[in-house]
């Protein structure tokens, strides 16, 4: 009997994992990359239980978490430097951040050896919902079913005329620096100071990992090249981790991708091409990943438009969420009324204190794959 045919567009962390859990499962897997080369664009991928949970499942979690170090705290610390919010992280509950190229490496190897084919040079313009796909340099393939894990400006979601994209006017630094003996262990942290946010947390034994979350209309906290003054006015405490950025990174714009559906026929859309979001949560990649492990689960299970079926029942009512949080979570830190940030430090502490909304926020980082066999 052949082997079951799907087409990927795009290598990135959605693409590569849901390539390597379908060639496990003994289907003929084709990846096509626009890049020249198979690179991951980033810095510190923060990683929660629900990723963990798939770097394990699909064997790469060893190499790519090599030498990291999880975080038992996460702390929200405001302009007088007053503790907000600490959520607490436990061997069942676990959060690290790794650094993207190692995870997007250790996927790459993972593909080749499960017998993944990946092109680079080669972009996906177009796809139809009878499972085409068409190349920019004219070549067209077929295949049982076809992926559009090509990133929120998507080229495969476009051509079918699905979705809304949504820019966002806020954006961000990132950046590795280098970990000095002062540095604190086990626990990252999140200081804000009216509309401007810095995050910090520990990485590898060499390394920390840092963002800088602002206004896209505040020109000295987002313009290039990376202005340290205007961000140590803010925050005068932070000098030594400041002094540390050297390469970094700007994302002027963040998106948010709406669909009703994730799927067209045998055409289905994956990671940020389908659920584009701010990374308030530090959630985009965990919720792309997870949906990739569990799209391969179904069809492991299921026929093709069953497991599209399902997948997308189980999973996009999380994506639903996690975007919606994500976007109070950034309402909260770039849209506060600008007369009543004197007391947003208490209602931010009140609100992260209470059970359903801690229940909300962590709805990813909950979800396990292949667990709701009911809908089968």
């Amino acid at each position: 009997m052949a082997k079951k045919k799907v087409i990927i567009a795009g290598a990135g962390l959605s693409g590569l994992t849901l390539g390597t859990a379908l060639a496990q499962r003994d289907w003929d897997v084709q990846i096509f990359e626009r890049s020249l080369e198979l690179r991951e664009v980033g810095a510190g991928l923060y990683t929660w239980e629900n990723g963990l949970k798939v770097l394990e499942t699909i064997g790469v979690f060893d190499e790519a978490s090599q030498n990291v170090e999880f975080i038992t705290n996460l702390d929200m610390i405001d302009k007088t430097y007053g503790l907000m919010h600490s959520t607490k992280f436990t061997n069942e509950s676990r959060f690290c951040v790794i650094p993207r190229r190692e995870v997007h490496k250790a996927l790459v190897r993972a593909c080749e050896r499960a017998g993944v084919k990946i092109e680079t040079n080669a972009e996906t313009v177009s796809a139809d919902p009878s499972g085409n796909v068409q190349l920019r340099d004219g070549r067209t393939f077929k295949a049982d079913l076809i992926i559009g894990a090509d990133g929120v400006h998507s080229n495969v979601r476009n051509s079918l005329n699905i979705g809304i994209k949504e820019v966002v006017g806020n954006g961000a630094w990132r950046a590795l620096i280098p970990r000095i003996e002062e540095d604190k262990t086990g626990v990252a942290e999140e200081h804000w100071n009216a509309y401007r946010r810095i995050g910090i947390a520990p990485s590898t034994d060499q390394y920390r990992y840092i963002y800088l979350t602002g206004m896209t209309a505040d020109e000295e906290a987002l313009s290039e090249p990376f202005n340290k003054d205007a961000w140590l006015s803010s925050f005068p405490h932070l000098e030594s981790v400041l002094e540390r950025i050297d390469q970094c990174r700007l994302d002027k714009n963040f998106y948010y991708i709406y669909l009703n559906s994730w799927k067209k026929g045998r055409v289905a859309l994956l990671g940020d091409a389908a659920h584009g979001m701010e990374p308030n949560l530090g959630q985009g990649a965990g919720v792309s990943i997870t949906s990739a492990l569990e799209l391969a689960k179904q069809l492991e299970w299921n026929d093709i438009d069953i497991a599209l079926n399902c997948w997308e029942m189980l999973m996009k009512p999380t994506a639903d969420k996690t975007q919606i949080w994500s976007r109070i979570y950034g309402a909260a830190a770039a849209n506060w009324p600008k007369e009543l940030l004197g007391i947003r430090p208490e209602i931010i502490s009140n609100a992260m204190g209470s059970e359903n909304i801690d229940l909300m926020l962590s709805t990813a980082a909950r979800y396990v794959t292949g667990l709701e066999v009911a809908v089968r």
